[in-house]
């Protein structure tokens, strides 16, 4: 009996501390419009793109249920190319170097300065 408990004591420990390494990093996921330098640093299922100033985590090509609904909207652009965007109501709530674009969607999202 005391065998079972010591594994039971043991593998509880493991599922422990593999469980809190799962929230840190679910907990470190860039948002959408967040800098970033690559794609892993966006997070699963996201990019970087780089030709934005200082990369923008975006998912794309997107539709109006792969962005995530709190954060972003998904954008038609120009070249027809669509990508998830950080919302906005003002430039001040976007972060430095991007302004708030409503001239395209119904909701403001952070775009680059050109």
């Amino acid at each position: 009996m005391k065998k079972i408990s010591i594994f039971m004591k043991k593998n509880n420990k493991f599922l422990y501390f593999h469980s809190l390494a799962i929230l840190f990093f679910l907990g470190c996921t860039n948002k959408i419009g967040d800098p970033c330098t690559t794609d892993a640093s966006c997070g699963i299922g996201r990019r970087c793109d780089q030709s934005s100033k200082e990369g923008y985590c975006t998912i794309t090509p997107c539709n109006e249920k792969t962005c995530p609904s709190s954060e972003s909207i998904c954008v038609t652009f120009e070249n027809e190319a669509t990508a998830c965007m950080a919302t906005c109501s003002e430039t001040a709530d976007c972060r430095e170097g991007y302004y708030c674009d409503t001239s395209t969607s119904n909701e403001g999202f952070c775009r680059n300065h050109p």
